[in-house]
């Protein structure tokens, strides 16, 4: 007698999660991760300080999913060696370094020093050249502004701070990203209202602009990366960049 094999299939269902990092003020404090219904969901450890360097004064936030011990800041020190610092000893802890003020700290001319950090305050235009300037040079670093929102498997401090490890997320000042779906050849999008979406690529160009409530960008091979900004009368949202491999020609070289 044969018996059938049954087959289960579990869906787990997303959670969207949302926090607002740049809130948080100088000194240690609770960075609260809320729910889609508002609600607490969980609470990340966050700590704002202003390090004054010999070349610069560094804002800088880290964030993690429990208390970390930070080194002291020292004024001799040049700003590049003071990240260095803060990333090693980040290693290990789950903790991230976001960088409040990479305009007024570096500029897009110099802020090939700050690698090592994982994401950017984006305030101003001159923040925006900044993450240009650095995702062009093929860092990973993911831009922050707004509500954080992401969708995670579970509600957990660990999930969130993977999402911003990762550029898993959106940032929302106004509108939120009803759909994001990315891929290896493209990213679509459907958003609430009728907005006007910029495609962004290397050395922060404008590839294209589509005007609607849904849309889409099938990749090239000479993006380098894509980012969306999003913006309507209701306001505005931001994707993080998906870095694009470049399309080989038959003779392999770059098409």
């Amino acid at each position: 007698m044969q018996v059938a094999a049954l087959s289960c299939v579990v869906t787990v269902r997303a959670v969207r999660l949302t926090c607002e990092p740049l809130s948080s003020h100088d000194g240690t404090s609770d960075l609260l991760v809320r729910d889609d219904q508002g609600r607490t969901a969980c609470t990340l450890w966050t700590h704002v300080a202003r390090w004054s360097c010999k070349d610069a004064e560094l804002a800088i936030q880290v964030i993690a999913p429990e208390a970390i011990v930070l080194p002291m800041p020292e004024a001799s020190e040049p700003a590049p060696g003071a990240l260095a610092r803060l990333t090693q000893a980040l290693l290990g802890s789950g903790g991230l370094l976001l960088l409040r003020n990479p305009s007024t700290a570096f500029g897009a001319a110099k802020i090939v020093f700050a690698q090592g950090v994982r994401l950017f305050a984006i305030a101003e235009a001159a923040d925006e050249a900044c993450w240009d300037a650095m995702l062009s040079l093929g860092q990973p670093v993911y831009g922050i502004r707004g509500t954080i929102a992401c969708a995670c498997r579970t509600v957990h401090p660990g999930a969130v701070i993977s999402a911003l490890a990762y550029g898993t997320f959106t940032c929302e000042e106004g509108l939120a990203v009803s759909v994001l779906d990315e891929s290896r050849q493209g990213v679509k999008w459907t958003l609430p209202v009728e907005a006007e979406t910029a495609v962004i690529v290397r050395d922060g160009f404008e590839a294209g602009r589509f005007r609607n409530v849904t849309g889409e960008w099938q990749d090239r091979g000479s993006e380098g990366y894509v980012r969306l900004v999003m913006r309507a009368p209701s306001g505005a949202a931001w994707t993080q960049p998906r870095f694009i491999a470049p399309v080989l020609s038959k003779g392999g070289g770059c098409a």
